[in-house]
């Protein structure tokens, strides 16, 4: 960790710099743009603007609270570049400042595993800072996940308490993690319940307070004359000059900044060799271009990019790298690196969307990056594009530098597209390479193709390597062929490897075969070493056959070895057999255990026989266990029952904090809300609702929307729609347009539709063209499609271009297929109808391999 003036510091009692020491730019905040016109002649530059309070601002606040009464937290602020995110964290700690508290980030970009040490050391009273925390929860490797956990200990600690763990992410990796739980099970802990939006401009209540701040502001009144759309934030961090560098800058220096911000677009980055740029960017410009370009002319295009705007940001930055410990500067082996500005990024994600890169691009890829994952990642970019060829080659060099995965990923995606052919070479290098996954992938297709010596000996190799898979499937292949002492032996050694359910297929077969001593024989033996599932799951297979005795009996069993499901399942055999107090005490051991379910189907069981206080108490003590779901059926019941207050407070997340990761914590809110709607008090609905969308939740305005549609009042509807679409969501337009469309009014549909995708969300325009193309209205479904590729929407070309080849014209489809791919698309299939071989970068379809 390196101090602000460039000290490293040793102390492990200190990890960090006091917060007292820091200014925004030391947290990555933007300057604020000097407007030399604005000022008097000899009058200095203006410090930090002024600052206006935004919901986001109170979540911060009520974190920070907590922590300076000893309570550790955590919070991640979700919005696009230039927004004001870190600014934002920057006023929230200053209360921290003068209590002697300390800051630590870990030095970028330096790999994640080397910063894991410093944060072992963190000690009470000290801020994590996670700068566009992306580059650490996901980082690759498995070591994103490491240093989540670790973040996850640190905050559960109490002898490290209170400790505040803060950071940035865009909308888009917000996205990643939250939709994706098993790829990022640690990531999405943390995160869970955990961000808030910040929305990308000020709404009109903001702009008015802003406007009386900026009356004795003149850097604030500077922007607010010259920021458009509300986004004074972005104009105030410099982006509108940014983008005006980018749009004038000389053909050579554009070149480069195209080229880094094309990489990092597609997932290499954010720090890029400087010997990968040169090489890409010439592709980047035209043979005049070339012709007239001087001899130094990358030299020249660095310096120029590279150059600041305003007080020290520029299009393009020369990285400051670490060492391998993480804690200090260092040159990397190679040459420097470059990083664009997040801003370009961003904007390049919108205008570049559609363009392909060049085959310079992905040739110095190829020659130039050496990191696995950044060419694996690049690999699967070429193949969305279907640029077979170059998602090859990177592929195999992905491979060489030690992620064999990226080989059989391919190789899956060749084999789902129905070119076996192609994907079994694929599999057996990645097999070469020791992918177990990819032998286990072998083996499937060598099965299919009647193969099945050559599947089991594939098997035996994976199995050899240690995966537990497959010792599951060569058990059952041994059970088949009646050698029982093997297929035991196996599925223990399985079960031993961390697949606990091999032990229970065995038993399960046996049981179906009318074996019920065998069976339970296989599931008692190996609870002995902790395996309690094969013996649960043979107690359900009783109950559902009938045997109530001996379900119980196994259930029984399982219980005493603490298995919470077992309990649970006794829970509701005890409650229907009128032994209340004994299911309650079944249910609450299950929840001590981790899983208050029990506890749940209880209070449903109890609130379906009016008994409201039986199940509130139950609902109550899941609750206290963690449990959202149980809080929301809690706040709706206090509201059923007239106590509106106690509703709306058991209804707030902790502390004002909220999260589109966490719905189920905003849903007690929507829930409020549409009860109050359907109520007739539609002022207080409105408010709980706003108070979940300001937060990321805004499928309270769905609901408060489709209420009011419901009961006729089209223009509220709309209005409550339009909100939600301000709020990030086209869902609520979309749905609209859908009941217009049924009820048989078009021309509404296809005007709310529209309305949807100029508030980014084209999805609505698709749907109405497939419901057109369904009822035999084909040139209505292509007009509407037409519009929703317009607005960016990839699956609408994909559409059109079927359309078309159906039709008989192929050329059509050809350039609409070709759009499709050049913006990145998942229609393998299709595209190897089109083009067997692939795409070449500038388009042309790739002839056969020799």
């Amino acid at each position: 960790m390196m101090s602000k003036e460039g000290e490293t510091l040793t102390n492990p009692q200190a990890v960090g710099v006091a917060v007292g020491d820091l200014d925004p730019l030391s947290l990555k905040a933007h300057p604020a743009p000097v407007n030399q016109a604005s000022r008097a002649d000899g009058e200095p530059p203006a410090g930090r603007p002024g600052y206006v309070v935004r919901p986001h601002d109170r979540a911060l606040a009520g974190l920070v609270e907590a922590a300076l009464a000893g309570q550790s937290g955590r919070l991640f602020l979700v919005g696009e570049a230039s927004t004001g995110k870190t600014r934002a964290c920057w006023e929230a700690l200053q209360p921290l400042a003068e209590q002697g508290w300390r800051l630590w980030h870990p030095c970028e970009p330096a790999p994640v595993d080397a910063t894991l040490a410093d944060l072992e050391q963190i000690g009470p009273r000290t801020v994590v800072w996670l700068y566009e925390a992306q580059h650490r929860l996901g980082a690759p490797s498995g070591s994103g996940e490491r240093f989540s956990a670790a973040l996850g200990a640190l905050l559960r600690d109490p002898a490290r308490a209170p400790v505040l763990v803060l950071g940035t992410l865009s909308p888009a990796n917000h996205r990643t993690y939250v939709t994706r739980p098993r790829e990022y099970p640690e990531a999405w802990d943390v995160l869970a319940g955990r961000t808030v939006t910040v929305p990308d401009a000020f709404d009109p209540a903001d702009t008015d307070i802003l406007t009386r701040v900026a009356a004795s502001d003149t850097v604030l009144a500077d922007a607010l004359g010259q920021a458009r759309n509300g986004q004074v934030a972005q104009y105030l961090a410099g982006a509108p000059t940014l983008l005006a560098r980018f749009q004038n800058a000389s053909a050579p220096a554009r070149a480069v900044l195209e080229a880094a911000m094309d990489y990092v677009r597609l997932g290499v980055g954010p720090h890029l060799p400087g010997a990968c740029l040169a090489q890409a960017a010439e592709g980047y410009l035209s043979e005049a271009e070339r012709e007239q370009a001087p001899g130094d002319w990358f030299a020249e295009a660095l310096a120029e990019a590279t150059a600041p705007t305003g007080a020290d940001d520029a299009p393009l930055r020369a990285s400051t790298l670490c060492t391998p410990d993480g804690r200090g500067p260092a040159m990397r082996p190679g040459g420097p690196s470059y990083q664009p500005a997040p801003y370009l990024v961003q904007h390049a994600g919108s205008a570049r969307r559609a363009l392909c890169p060049p085959a310079a691009f992905w040739q110095a890829a190829a020659d130039h990056l050496t990191d696995p994952h950044h060419l694996d990642t690049l690999a699967r970019a070429a193949l969305e594009r279907h640029r077979l060829r170059w998602a090859e080659r990177l592929v195999r060099k992905a491979a060489h530098w030690g992620e064999s995965g990226a080989l059989h990923r391919l190789a899956d995606v060749q084999s789902e597209a129905g070119c076996d052919q192609d994907a079994e070479p694929l599999f057996r290098h990645a097999a070469a390479h020791g992918d177990t996954w990819a032998l286990l992938r072998l083996a499937w297709l060598r099965e299919e193709a009647g193969d099945h010596d050559e599947s089991e000996e594939l098997l035996t190799r994976a199995g050899d390597d240690g995966d537990a898979y497959a010792l599951m499937l060569l058990a059952e292949i041994r059970e088949e062929a009646g050698d029982r002492h093997e297929a035991e032996r196996l599925a223990r050694q399985a079960a031993d490897l961390g697949e606990v359910f091999a032990p229970y297929r065995l038993a399960e077969t046996r049981e179906e075969a009318g074996e019920h001593e065998e069976a339970e024989r296989l599931a008692q033996e190996v609870v002995h070493d902790g395996n309690i599932h094969p013996l649960y799951r043979l107690a359900l297979q009783r109950e559902v056959a009938g045997d109530a005795h001996g379900a119980e009996r196994l259930y029984t069993q399982a219980a005493d070895h603490g298995n919470a499901g077992a309990m649970i399942s006794l829970a509701a055999m005890r409650e229907k057999a009128g032994e209340h107090d004994e299911a309650e005490r079944l249910a609450r051991r299950a929840a001590d255990h981790g899983d208050t379910e029990g506890l749940c189907k209880l209070a449903m069981t109890r609130k379906a026989a009016a008994d409201a206080q039986g199940a509130e108490r139950l609902f109550a003590q899941a609750a206290e266990h963690g449990d959202t779901w149980a809080l929301n059926e809690l706040a709706q019941m206090r509201e059923a029952a007239g106590d509106h207050h106690g509703a709306e407070r058991l209804a707030q997340p902790e502390r004002g904090v909220f999260s589109a990761a966490n719905l189920s914590v905003t849903s007690a809110l929507v829930c409020l809300a549409a009860m109050r709607a359907r109520a007739g008090d539609h002022e207080s609905a409105e408010r709980l609702a706003r108070h979940a969308a300001h937060h990321g939740d805004t499928n309270a305005l769905y609901r408060l929307a489709e209420i009011r549609e419901e009961a006729g009042d089209r223009h509220e509807a709309e209005r409550l729609a339009l909100q939600a679409a301000d709020h990030g969501s086209g869902l609520a337009l979309t749905k609209l347009a859908e009941r217009r469309e049924e009820a048989g009014e078009h021309e509404e549909a296809e005007r709310l539709a529209r309305l949807a995708a100029r508030h980014g969300d084209a999805e609505a325009l698709y749907r109405l063209a497939v419901g057109r193309e369904q009822v035999g209205d084909t040139r209505g479904a292509e007009r509407l499609l037409t519009e929703s590729a317009d607005h960016g929407n990839t699956w609408a070309l994909n559409r059109l271009a079927e359309m078309r080849l159906k039709a008989g014209d192929r050329h059509e489809a050809e350039r609409l297929a070709r759009r499709a791919a050049d913006r990145g698309s998942s229609a393998v299939r299709f595209f190897r109808i089109l083009w067997p071989h692939g795409l070449e970068a500038d388009g042309t379809p790739s002839p056969p391999l020799r």
